[in-house]
């Protein structure tokens, strides 16, 4: 192995000897460090020392040349050798770069995050949110990056990047408009997953400690329908229900979309109908079996199971009159089926954003302005409230967790359902609603005709 003063044009003219595969040189003037020179003229770095702890000699590659030049390759080659020699560092770069090497990719830390923490804590819906984020913004970034390499500016340049995104679900008027929660959906996913990692020992490092939420202050929506929006809005989904003129063999789940009519199907409309009546999410209506309904003509209430709720707590909601008739005429559509909202194919439940992607559709046929699905059980709560309904009366039928964990005493003690005062409460907020659209659609109109599907 020869030694020498290595210098630049030594270097770039340097070549491997005929008949020889590899060549070294040492450099006499940083010790340890090795020039490898291959048959093919790859040219490459290498420092050699011993391990301070068991007096082994090692190696580590530095990098190849020209990325790294001479005087580069030197200063990485001196800066190791202080660390392997310091009293108190005492450090092993070649173990170091070999637990790089075999240490898992962020998509692989990110996989086990899901299936062991995501899975038994969070709800199928939440889930796939998470899975939507993470295949959709943060994987294609820094998913095949070493997790350990990760940096603080890594996690910066990703959620620029998402702050940039057009919404996916940008239609018409819509197209360009820019994500405004969204960036700070993405920074508590991958904070998660990091902490996680931590708490795990699979990193030692959180790059995302210190981070500030991109969107420092999200404004809270506050939109509802006013009294003769809500009109509005329920003459709106009753021209998904009649149809001017029969189409026959029109598959169930199909679009109206006859003339004046809102292109929503039918059962899509009965589900924004029932979530305004009932003021529960849209996802919980939509994924509605059968069994979870106890028609008891007393007492008729739909269970919502915690698998399927926000905080996994079980919510039981009394149905009121005008629920019930929602309930039936969805009941005649579906006929047989074991859910209430199917979907076009029959074999599970309508999607938990079917509506939310059905109202961006009919968006400009409501036409109902800054309107969005989630409005729904913001109306019926803040309704219910005009009535003289007690806030605790409104959180319990809404399903917050804070209803039942202000306390000790209402988290473990008091285990009373709330409902008799939830079913007083949704039933006045049922004659209410039932009084303002009373007249919806008392006009005769020529040959309308139920349309299936």
């Amino acid at each position: 192995m020869p030694a020498l003063n290595l210098t630049d044009a030594f270097i770039k003219g340097s070549k491997c000897p005929e008949g020889v595969k590899l060549i070294e040189y040492r450099d006499t003037d940083v010790r340890g460090l090795e020039l490898r020179v291959s048959a093919k003229g790859a040219k490459s770095w290498r420092l050699h020392y011993t391990r301070r702890s068991d007096g082994k000699r090692r190696v580590v590659g530095l990098g190849s040349y020209p990325a790294l030049p001479l005087k580069e390759a030197r200063s990485k080659a001196k800066g190791l050798q202080n660390e392997v020699e310091g009293a108190e560092t005492r450090a092993d770069p070649a173990a170091k770069a070999q637990a790089i090497r075999q240490a898992e990719t962020f998509a692989e830390v990110s996989a086990e995050w899901f299936e062991r923490h995501g899975v038994p804590n969070k709800t199928p819906r939440t889930l796939r949110d998470d899975r939507s984020m993470l295949d959709r913004h943060i994987l294609p970034r820094i998913g095949a990056m070493k997790a350990v390499e990760v940096t603080k500016r890594d996690v910066i340049r990703l959620l620029d990047a998402v702050a940039g995104t057009p919404d996916a679900r940008g239609l018409d008027e819509r197209a360009g408009r820019k994500m405004t929660h969204r960036p700070n959906r993405v920074f508590e996913l991958v904070r998660s997953i990091f902490r996680w990692a931590v708490g795990r020992d699979l990193l030692k490092v959180d790059p995302t400690w210190g981070l500030q939420p991109p969107i420092k202050k999200e404004e809270e929506r506050e939109r509802n329908l006013s009294a003769e929006e809500i009109v509005q809005f329920w003459a709106a989904l009753d021209r998904t229900l009649l149809e001017k003129r029969a189409v026959r063999g029109l598959p169930r789940g199909a679009r109206v979309v006859g003339a004046g009519d809102v292109p929503l199907t039918r059962l899509t409309a009965l589900a924004m109908k029932l979530s305004l009546v009932t003021g529960q999410r849209i996802s919980e209506v939509a994924g509605i079996e059968m069994k979870e309904i106890d028609f008891n003509p007393s007492a008729p209430v739909w269970t919502v199971p915690g698998k399927r709720t926000k905080n996994k707590k079980p919510n039981r909601v009394p149905l009121s009159p005008l629920a019930l008739v929602v309930i039936a005429q969805a009941r005649e559509l579906a006929g047989e089926c074991a859910w209430l909202f199917p979907s076009p194919t029959g074999k599970g439940p309508m999607g938990a954003h079917a509506a939310t992607k059905a109202l961006d559709r009919a968006r400009s046929a409501i036409g109902l302005e800054d309107f969005r699905i989630h409005d729904l059980r913001r109306t019926a709560a803040t309704r219910m409230a005009e009535l003289g309904i007690s806030p605790h009366t409104i959180s319990l039928i809404l399903n917050h967790a804070s209803a039942r964990k202000g306390s000790v005493t209402s988290k473990v003690y008091v285990q009373y359902s709330y409902d008799k005062e939830k079913r007083e409460a949704l039933e006045a907020w049922g004659r209410l609603l039932g009084a303002l659209v009373a007249d919806v659609g008392r006009e005769p109109v020529p040959k309308l005709r139920l349309v299936r599907g």
